[in-house]
């Protein structure tokens, strides 16, 4: 459920004091002095001021609410001043340690009798959570998702995937800077996904388990041709929905239905990017090569504006929210979390949303 569908029920919408604003664009962040006191936004097309009675919540996620910070002149100090910043608080953690799960994927064809309904539209209901047991990691490091449906597509619909992914990882070299000053300018984002070898390690073997699992008779009977695989441009843009993408899926599906080597031909031609399943399998160095290169993360991005102590260099927020250094601006989303919660972000992300709200009632 979203948060939309849980939190904005019809009573809620009929508040006085909540105004939904849509086809709107923020730009910055207002301050007078060190204190925030509102918001620039694109409305339709028009600019508009908003302005705050107490506070502003930032709510923006791990990628796009450092640079908020950092085009207000909150965060690291050379940065800002490369970009012509002016600064208004100095907080090197603005942006940095940026993590998410990494995760490597297994395909392949499912076959007509074994897929899903088409029009099912959540597509992962099997999950595996395991140990993979290397010195000092915790129990239930590991995550298995058994994706039935790979896309909206109908390519998409004749491929499965055993998506693995590291639970508790210790990647976080990753960071958000800015690209420019301008509010429409993406932010350069760095994952650097496994900068820690351990997590590497999990991924290479996490797909030799589930090679296994692929090679038992019970998922031959229902599949063919598995393949490693690569979320590549190619891939994002057949993802795009169009009629094009519709017309052009729909062909390759019917191959795709033809004979065995007929797939297979298919699946090496137009689907497999780099690595053949036989060469990762048969190769340590080749199933490296593919890990590190098509390694990636889940959706999960979390952690460039950590919650910490008050003695604590790296720490943007404190454990309300409250962004250090300026008054009057919390941040509320999974970028304050610490590390990665070892789960998906929803949940945790609402519970700090719940959290930080009944502190601030209780302060008002």
């Amino acid at each position: 459920m979203s948060a939309a569908m849980g939190y904005l029920d019809a009573e809620t919408r009929k508040r006085p004091n909540l105004t939904i604003s849509t086809d709107t664009q923020v730009k910055g962040l207002l301050f007078d002095g060190t204190r925030c006191v509102g918001v620039t936004a694109m409305v339709a097309g028009q600019e508009q001021e908003f302005r705050a009675n107490r506070e502003v919540i930032l709510s923006s996620g791990a990628i796009h609410t450092p640079a908020h910070l950092m085009r207000a002149g909150i965060g690291p100090v050379g940065h800002l001043n490369d970009l012509g910043i002016p600064v208004i608080a100095a907080l090197p953690g603005v942006g940095q340690r940026l993590m998410d799960h990494p995760s490597i994927a297994l395909s392949s064809f499912i076959r007509r009798g074994a897929r899903m309904n088409q029009h099912t539209r959540r597509h992962i209901h099997v999950g595996l959570r395991y140990s993979s047991n290397l010195p000092g990691v915790p129990m239930g490091d590991m995550f298995v998702a058994v994706v039935s449906k790979s896309a909206w597509h109908a390519v998409g619909q004749q491929i499965a995937s055993l998506l693995t992914f590291i639970n508790k990882t210790y990647s976080e070299t990753g960071q958000v800077k800015l690209a420019s000053r301008d509010y429409r300018s993406e932010p350069v984002v760095e994952f650097n996904l496994l900068s820690d070898k351990r997590d590497l390690d999990r991924l290479m073997s996490g797909f030799k388990l589930m090679a296994a699992v692929q090679m038992t008779d019970a998922l031959k009977k229902v599949t063919d041709a598995p393949f490693p695989a690569a979320y590549s441009d190619r891939v994002r843009a057949i993802g795009v929905v169009n009629t094009k993408n519709k017309v052009l899926t729909s062909i390759v599906a019917q191959f795709l239905e033809g004979p065995a080597p007929l797939r297979r031909f298919m699946i090496d031609k137009f689907v497999v990017e780099g690595f053949t399943f036989d060469q990762v399998m048969a190769d340590d160095e080749a199933l490296e090569a593919f890990v590190r290169k098509s390694a990636i993360g889940v959706w999960h991005a979390s952690c460039t504006c950590r919650m910490g102590r008050a003695d604590d260099p790296m720490a943007v927020v404190d454990t309300q929210g409250r962004v250090r250094g300026v008054q009057g601006l919390r941040v509320v989303d999974a970028s304050v979390f610490p590390v990665v919660p070892c789960a998906n972000t929803n949940f945790p992300t609402l519970m700090t949303a719940e959290k930080i709200s009944e502190a601030m009632s209780l302060s008002s």
